[in-house]
């Protein structure tokens, strides 16, 4: 499945060995950038998304409006209208809890099978680590990735590992500790792929520092840019967003 509508650098893999507490350092270190008062880090748990940017599908570049609404950690529901006028195409992924449906322009929402609800859980984990509330969660062992560039951006990376879930790791600004990159492998169309997500432009919303511009590859390819991300902090979910809609 596409990254929600989203190759470690050579020198994580050869890093040298490192204290046990390297990894906690670290965490302790981008959260304190992430936000000046960690009470706010809880507002990032209710959230909705919106960008504007371009998707490469195959090769030709097409305009794409992006909405996103979570609900962490079992709802998510994106939204992606490709091109404009006649030619616009809408896509809706949802999940909520077990379930989850795809509706594209012109059929019926669908229920996604087991399989692709699996896939479907691997892309939204993805997105819910970047948010860097499960830096903190229990379940979560972290482990320091070593030293690489993002750009010319010095960058330190952790690796993020669960239970049943792919393993992830940020990559933060060495000297901001913003976060810069998230890697991770899971399937799409069927096939095991690598997924990068590159992050910029961080602005300062209800008082954490959030990218503003992203990027997403698979296997090394652009697949979107999202320019002028917005986010707005929810009270509470909206229950019928989830519902299939007709």
């Amino acid at each position: 499945m596409r990254a929600i509508l989203l190759a470690l650098p050579l020198a994580a893999l050869f890093a040298a060995p490192v204290r046990s507490d390297e990894a906690s350092d670290l965490r302790d270190r981008v959260l304190k950038a992430y936000a000046k008062d960690p009470s706010d880090i809880k507002k990032i748990r209710l959230y909705s998304l919106k960008a504007k940017g371009i998707a490469r599908p195959i090769d030709t570049p097409e305009p794409v409006n992006f909405e996103m609404v979570a609900g962490w950690p079992g709802h998510f529901k994106a939204t992606a209208e490709f091109g404009d006028g006649a030619n616009k195409r809408v896509i809706i992924l949802c999940g909520a809890d077990d379930r989850g449906w795809k509706k594209v322009t012109g059929a019926p929402p669908m229920e996604m099978s087991f399989e692709s609800m699996n896939d479907f859980r691997a892309d939204t984990y993805a997105v819910w680590v970047s948010t860097l509330l499960t830096l903190t969660d229990a379940a979560s062992k972290l482990s320091a990735a070593g030293k690489a560039k993002v750009g010319d951006d010095p960058v330190l990376g952790l690796k993020i590992t669960q239970p049943a879930r792919p393993d992830i790791t940020l990559f933060f600004h060495e000297k901001t500790g913003l976060l810069r990159k998230m890697t991770y492998r899971s399937r799409d169309a069927g096939a095991t792929t690598t997924k990068d997500m590159f992050y910029a432009g961080h602005k300062e919303f209800g008082g954490l520092m959030l990218p503003t511009h992203q990027t997403t590859q698979i296997d090394g390819k652009d697949l979107y840019t999202w320019t002028d991300m917005e986010y707005k902090f929810l009270d509470k979910l909206d229950q019928k967003l989830f519902v299939p809609e007709k």
